[in-house]
């Protein structure tokens, strides 16, 4: 009997030993098996604040990431850096017409619903009414602008058929466009919002019909070359607070139909209201004196083959 009772206090003694005085308190107090409790077991259950939500170095970091997507701190977001960059950009921008008739065609995309600019090549209307419809862009009065064109190569050259989108297919023969739109917004922003399709569209042609443009101003280059039907349907797609640019030169068409020339004539004699005509002539160009000159003898030699 006496054997037995000094093996048990031998063995009590021994395993107190091994513990720490904390461990041992706990296990007395608490039981064995709380002092046997694994590192994993004590994290979750409160007995550890490593890795805890709120405590530590690693929750901090955790929380605060979590306030940052919330209040949009830190990270790309589109929207956020488009608004910050057009408030930056529209206090910069300033139109100077160089002539007359950039002066009336200026007033009439300012005045006007739709405004057709034509005549003589390197006069500047391309340029205008992308600086004019980024100024708008920029100030907020419109929320996109629209560029569409033609599908129509110059006298009916083509390098054939293109496997790519429609978009794809379209971006070529808008290229100066995006260029002019780029000297005022950034070519990095142009590029996002056409990727986007959000504050800058390319709308081809053939998918306009049924479409209703509001808070726009939609940019028709090379209208010359659009048919009387595509026409048509282009004027009839504006809706509220949509305004529309067709530019384009009489003289040098690729098509039998001319859609620009047949609407300017349907404009003045129905006398439709908030339609502006501002036509071009060679005093008008700007492009350089060389193209002037040629512009000059060409007309002179009977003006531009198709």
């Amino acid at each position: 009997m006496l054997t037995h009772l000094l093996l048990i206090v031998l063995r009590c003694v021994k395993f107190s030993v091994t513990l720490k005085p904390t461990e041992q308190i706990n296990y007395f107090n608490k039981g064995v098996g709380e002092c046997n409790m694994s590192n994993s077991a004590q994290r979750y259950s409160g007995h550890s604040d490593r890795g805890v939500k709120g405590s530590g170095k690693r929750g901090n970091k955790n929380t605060n990431n979590r306030e940052n997507k919330k209040n949009h701190v830190g990270g790309s977001e589109p929207k956020q850096k488009w608004e910050e960059d057009r408030q930056q950009r529209g206090k910069a921008i300033h139109i100077q017409p160089k002539n007359q008739h950039q002066d009336q065609f200026l007033k009439s995309m300012r005045q006007n619903v739709i405004t057709i600019g034509t005549g003589s090549a390197g006069t500047g209307k391309s340029y205008l009414a992308c600086m004019y419809a980024a100024s708008e862009l920029l100030a907020g009065n419109i929320e996109k602008i629209v560029i569409t064109r033609p599908y129509v190569a110059v006298s009916g050259r083509t390098t054939g058929f293109k496997p790519n989108s429609d978009l794809e297919k379209l971006r070529p023969f808008v290229l100066p466009l995006i260029g002019y739109l780029s000297d005022v917004l950034g070519k990095g922003m142009v590029e996002e919002q056409l990727l986007l399709a959000d504050k800058i569209e390319l709308a081809p042609l053939e998918s306009i019909r049924g479409r209703s443009f509001d808070n726009c101003i939609v940019i028709v280059d090379e209208s010359s070359n659009t048919t009387i039907g595509e026409m048509q349907a282009l004027t009839t797609r504006l809706g509220e607070n949509c305004r529309l640019v067709c530019i384009g030169d009489n003289a040098q068409s690729d098509t039998r139909d001319n859609g620009l020339k047949w609407f300017e004539g349907v404009v003045l004699k129905h006398y439709i209201p908030d339609v502006g005509v501002i036509r071009f002539n060679h005093d008008d160009i700007v492009r350089s004196e060389m193209v002037k000159q040629l512009v000059i003898a060409f007309e002179r030699e009977g003006g531009y083959v198709s």
